[in-house]
């Protein structure tokens, strides 16, 4: 496969078509390299293990599927409308900067009361509901009234609070209440980490397809029949609850024999981390607001294949992630980690404005505040998260 039969084929241009494909191409030689190196150094230290650690959990295994298949669909769905989501905006002419803070603000304010409601009424009720409201808002995305558009960016934010809560709440209970092992848990992540993956990089190019073929709406009417199937799988599952008194006794046990000593549960370190990753993920959105505009105004003609460059966004995640574990096995230090790629992340969003300052500066200018007030919106929602993790789940 080439990029030039990918050009011909789907009239995607061949700089997007060729940046994908040699992406893909690096992300699986470091599969293959990882599966002859480190694969093969991990099954030596298994192979003095017990017989009874590798015989196959059919019971687990038929509870992970359960849940993965629905992750997968979710997280596929909502994948799939983050690729046009602009460009179907700026279609319709209306303030897409104002939209996008709308959703960022609803996901704020939302988000620290999502938790306990969830718990309260169960996390089933609570993946029934964000399905609903997934369905409900890709419908209403294609009526092209601002109004309309503010009233879904509103229950976009209360559903990503809902995605990012509720499933994987589900699935640690229901570990835990059918007797599986706690070592087992990681696995599942693991497992739904790299299904996250694929599933973005597969969104991407379906997106593009969908879009080709009925325009910028097209992958949100793909998310309704996704999201409707992943509810089929949800009424499936049985209901729980959270329980207040049960595992956060745990954790604040573990939290004073780790030294924590203040009223509130944190430490200044909890806090600095919270800080950090809250502005990362706070610039990262500036990014996420502004990668199309920037794209679109330095083409010197053709439409922006968005779906494409979405995957090959997702292809570099899985790279780092591949690198990260890579780099873990040379006793690298995090910190240092964390600097290198704070420093390479600046220089990387440095360089469109040194290479094409005119048209860049011209959307920066265009869009400064918003940007400002997206950084701020969404470092604080993070912040807030995060911290209401580290006190107690």
């Amino acid at each position: 496969m080439s990029p030039m039969w990918l050009a011909n084929a789907f009239q995607w241009p061949v700089w997007a078509s060729s940046c994908c494909l040699g992406l893909l191409m690096c992300l699986l030689s470091l599969h293959i390299i990882e599966k002859l190196f480190v694969v093969q150094r991990s099954s030596q230290k298994l192979s003095n293990a017990q017989p009874k650690t590798t015989m196959v959990n059919v019971t687990f295994a038929h509870f992970q599927q359960q849940y993965l298949v629905v992750y997968g669909l979710v997280m596929f769905a909502d994948w799939l409308q983050g690729t046009h989501m602009y460009s179907l905006y700026q279609s319709y002419d209306v303030n897409v900067g104002a939209l996008f803070l709308t959703g960022f603000l609803s996901s704020v304010l939302f988000g620290n009361f999502v938790g306990p409601l969830v718990d309260k009424y169960g996390r089933r009720k609570a993946c029934l509901v964000y399905c609903a409201l997934e369905i409900v808002i890709n419908i209403l995305e294609d009526v092209p009234i601002m109004a309309v558009l503010l009233v879904g960016r509103v229950l976009g934010g209360i559903s990503t609070s809902l995605l990012f809560s509720a499933f994987e709440s589900w699935m640690v209970t229901e570990h835990r209440q059918r007797g599986f092992a706690d070592s087992l848990l990681g696995k599942t992540f693991a497992l739904g980490s790299e299904i996250n993956g694929v599933v973005a990089v597969i969104a991407g190019l379906v997106a593009q397809l969908t879009a080709d073929a009925f325009g910028d709406i097209g992958p949100f009417r793909a998310a309704v029949v996704v999201t409707a199937i992943a509810t089929l799988f949800v009424f499936s599952w049985s209901e729980n609850y959270g329980s207040p008194s049960g595992d956060d006794s745990k954790e604040v046990q573990k939290a004073e024999h780790c030294g924590v000593t203040s009223n509130s549960g944190l430490t200044l370190d909890s806090y600095a981390l919270g800080l950090c990753y809250s502005l990362f993920e706070g610039a990262m959105y500036v990014f996420v607001f502004l990668w199309y505009p920037t794209l679109e105004a330095v083409l010197p003609s053709g439409k922006l294949p968005s779906g494409l460059v979405f995957s090959s966004f997702m292809l570099c995640i899985a790279i780092g992630g591949k690198l990260f574990d890579f780099v873990g096995n040379l006793w690298i230090r995090e910190e240092l980690l964390v600097l290198v790629t704070a420093a390479v992340a600046s220089i990387s969003l440095l360089i469109p404005t040194v290479r094409f300052g005119d048209v860049v500066n011209g959307i920066i200018r265009l869009k400064q505040l918003t940007s400002i007030v997206v950084l701020v919106c969404k470092g604080l929602g993070e912040l807030s998260v995060h911290l209401s993790r580290i006190s107690g789940i």
